[in-house]
């Protein structure tokens, strides 16, 4: 799962990604209006613990999110043009986290010269519809040209126009994508384009930390943003593992933001985990919800979706319950499922394949 952050000049999105990831200063190198960084980021999960403890692997690894921090796409709004680079990046992820900027300084201007989050988030929104808008209407001209030829894809190209036509429609009412109905084929058809509205998307809240203990709403956006000091929380990052439980308890603060956002991102984004145990490494992974057992096997390599045969499937509390594979087993929460089996969250999983 690759994550963009995003959000307009001085709302913190840098400060975002450092708070998330430890990573101060940039991975991939600064460029002036396109800061680009990106860092792979520990899924936190009880479960991994819990099995490691039963199964006794010599390695336990956790499931990861890539996040990248995506400077540029928005600074037109403050004056500056786009950075190309910036908005491919932001096409090249999976979902989108939107931060939005609440905090009060004096030494740092607010874009609109007020802080108003929702005005922000307003911007980023209609600057991600016209980006789309501009990809529809190219690939609608090509399209068109395409028709007025004698060509074999006619038809093709006809249902692509339809669902392209849809899609304008949609954008020009200010609507985004997601809300648009298409089938299983027209989503394939319309994969490679990667609109930005047709991304998932998590708000942010940038608040400051007089502002912890009671964080402010938002309302205006699709769902609550999720309030963190991003500040703050950079600082902790900075400290020894031993040392951050009492300055979290002094601001009032139960957990690290990290592991909120993470699980924000897998309840907004429709993600679930799963489990593999093989030559004494147990491994978590994630897969989009609905996703069949052979696409979770190409998670951990394509040929192991290729020559899927079955999956042997049990579930994490029937596991811990049963306390042993062979008792599960025994007990018949081990099963055998096929290729149309939905993977669940938590479900422990062998996979038989040929090669």
């Amino acid at each position: 799962m690759k994550v963009g952050i995003v959000g307009l000049p001085q709302a913190g999105s840098t400060t975002v990604f450092n708070a998330l990831t430890g990573a101060h200063g940039d991975v991939g190198g600064y460029h002036p209006g396109e800061h680009l960084s990106a860092s792979v980021v520990r899924v936190p999960d009880e479960r991994l613990d819990a099995l490691a403890a039963l199964l006794q692997p010599k390695e336990a690894m956790p499931a990861t999110i890539h996040f990248e921090d995506v400077g540029g796409v928005f600074s037109h709004v403050a004056g500056a043009d786009h950075s190309p680079r910036a908005v491919a990046a932001l096409r090249d992820t999976d979902a989108v986290l939107m931060v939005l900027r609440s905090f009060e300084s004096p030494f740092v201007l607010e874009v609109f010269g007020e802080v108003n989050p929702l005005h922000e988030y307003n911007a980023m929104l209609q600057e991600m519809l016209l980006a789309d808008l501009e990809v529809i209407e190219k690939r609608l001209a090509a399209v068109e040209h395409d028709l007025r030829k004698a060509t074999p894809e006619r038809e093709l190209l006809q249902r692509e126009q339809a669902v392209l036509e849809r899609c304008r429609r949609a954008v020009e009412g200010e609507e985004g994508l997601l809300g648009v109905q298409m089938d299983a084929a027209e989503e394939r058809m319309l994969r490679s384009y990667a609109f930005l509205t047709l991304k998932p998307r998590l708000c942010v809240l940038n608040i400051g930390e007089e502002q912890i203990p009671d964080p402010p709403g938002v309302g205006g956006v699709e769902q609550q943003p999720i309030a963190i000091c991003a500040e703050f929380e950079m600082e902790l990052t900075d400290l020894d593992e031993d040392d951050r439980p009492a300055f979290m308890a002094d601001a009032g603060l139960q957990e690290p933001a990290a592991s909120r956002l993470i699980r924000a991102c897998y309840e907004e984004f429709g993600l679930r985990s799963f489990f593999t145990c093989v030559s004494d490494k147990l491994r978590a992974w994630t897969v989009e919800a609905g996703a069949k057992a052979p696409e979770a096997a190409g998670k951990i390599h394509t040929d192991m979706e290729k020559g899927f045969i079955r999956a042997e499937v049990v579930a994490f509390q029937d596991l811990l319950d049963c306390g042993s594979l062979k008792e599960a087993k025994a007990q018949g929460k081990l099963r055998m499922e096929g290729k149309d089996y939905e993977v669940q969250d938590g479900d422990v999983i062998t996979f038989h394949f040929s090669r």
